[in-house]
């Protein structure tokens, strides 16, 4: 049984439980995630000592926002005088425990070289930003990509644009080449252009296309997302959270008592302030409840009938798309189950076959007739299957063969039994094999199995 499936759907019929109390019910765990968040400032189990220090604080966009000690990223590429190992950001745990996500605040002026830094030293493929350059007429974000025609030099950083187009109406996929020490990489970059700060989307549809974009230009690696938004707070846990989510469906590792609430409890752990408002945690509840009836449906009727019978229909039939480089894994030959949206091999045609022979082929260099090409075969070029075809279908060589001699040089049987009674073997018969493949007693209707099996 899909325990991830069954986990999304109590979480669902939670969420359904609450009725008319979902508002009070939501705002009541946002002020525990506020409570204990200042707690674990105000009891130094998350310190910000690194980001306090006075080579440090022009660096941080918001003197209210600093990277936890704990989880912050260190820089060391171009640990010379003039470059600290500083920057505002932390590291964030994956679904599978990695270092997954570097949430930071969007660059500024300078902090444009710590930036490219610290995407070429932790490689990352993907960049997620959640903001415009300008919103409410205030500078939120340092624009740290190239422009047509307009390279971007930062350090010893040169930054070019290789292709921009709209994933949608509301965000922006950029393809950015990145030079460092006669080295270039790829690195893209997908902008949400109408987030508000401090704010929602209008709907989880395009984020939930944007994260799902994100994963597949990321394909297999493990590098982490970089996310940002101005503060790398607010909008950023919200991105960081639903990728969380549906990696953790995509994985079917929703646990049992799945709660919402302790993931972004973890993610204030990692990041100051990520998912920063109550009108953000009610979004992320309803994109994931989207996501996970979304889900529900496209794996239904199968689904049902899994939960009806106890037994396992599929393995991973899940609406989203996975990663190409995780559909590339192989299967183990044989198996039982197989996902539905892999397709299986191809069998043979049986439009005009009731039967398929398997044989062995005959030992190597063993003759099957008069010295004709055919009758030094060795096992290896030897067929392994014949197919059993009513005798109108055939064409006419086959039939002139079945009149006289059997496809392989094999005199037909010459029983009394009318020309009706039997159907011959197509693809030639073999010696040496389980002997019973020559001919075969014509079933009396085409749901029936072959009467007996007879020697020539």
């Amino acid at each position: 049984m899909n325990r991830s499936l069954d986990s999304a759907q109590s979480f669902l019929e939670r969420l359904e439980a609450r009725g008319d109390r979902e508002a009070a019910v939501l705002a009541g765990e946002f002020s525990d995630i506020q409570a204990r968040s200042a707690a674990w400032k105000a009891d130094g189990v998350c310190s910000t000592e690194a980001g306090s220090q006075p080579g440090n604080v022009r660096k941080n966009r918001y003197k209210d926002v600093l990277p936890y000690d704990q989880t912050r990223v260190i820089l060391s590429l171009l640990q010379e005088e003039g470059h600290s190992d500083y920057i505002n950001g932390n590291f964030i745990r994956g679904a599978d425990g990695s270092r997954a996500y570097i949430a930071t605040q969007g660059p500024l002026p300078h902090t444009l070289l710590d930036f490219w830094r610290l995407i070429w030293e932790f490689g990352v493929k993907v960049i997620l930003m959640a903001c415009r350059e300008i919103e409410n007429s205030r500078k939120r974000c340092e624009r740290y990509w190239a422009q047509e025609q307009e390279p971007l030099q930062t350090g010893l950083f040169c930054i070019t644009l290789v292709k921009e187009k709209p994933l949608n109406e509301d965000i922006v996929l950029r393809t950015l080449k990145v030079t460092f020490q006669k080295e270039s990489r790829s690195v893209y970059q997908l902008q949400y252009m109408s987030w508000p700060d401090r704010g929602v989307p209008s709907s989880p549809d395009h984020m939930l296309a944007m994260v799902e974009e994100a994963r597949h230009l990321q394909g297999s690696g493990s590098e982490p997302l970089c996310v940002h938004c101005s503060a790398g707070c607010g909008r950023t846990g919200v991105l960081c959270t639903v990728d969380y989510v549906r990696q953790l469906l995509l994985t079917q590792m929703i646990p049992p008592d799945f709660s919402l609430f302790d993931v972004v409890l973890e993610m204030r752990k990692q990041r100051p302030a990520a998912v920063q408002t109550e009108e953000q945690y009610r979004f992320l509840y309803h994109t994931v409840a989207q996501m996970f009836r979304s889900t529900l449906q496209n794996a239904s009727p199968l689904y049902q009938n899994l939960k009806e019978n106890c037994a396992p229909v599929y393995d991973d039939a899940l609406f989203l798309r996975t990663p190409p480089a995780l559909l590339a894994i192989p299967h183990p030959p044989g198996g039982i189950l197989r996902s539905i949206s892999v397709p299986g091999s191809p069998g043979h045609a049986m439009a005009d076959t009731y039967a398929v022979v398997q044989k062995r082929g005959a030992p190597a260099g063993a003759g099957s007739g008069t010295g004709t090409g055919t009758g030094t075969r060795s096992a290896e070029e030897a067929p392994l299957y014949s197919q059993v075809t009513p005798r109108a279908q055939r064409s006419g060589t086959q039939a002139e063969n079945a009149r006289g001699t059997l496809p392989g040089n094999f005199p037909a049987d010459q029983s009394p039994a009318g020309s009706g009674a039997y159907e011959d073997v197509a693809g030639g018969a073999q010696t040496g094999g389980l002997g019973f493949n020559l001919r075969i007693g014509k079933p009396k209707g085409p749901r029936d199995p072959p009467a007996e099996w007879t020697r020539v």
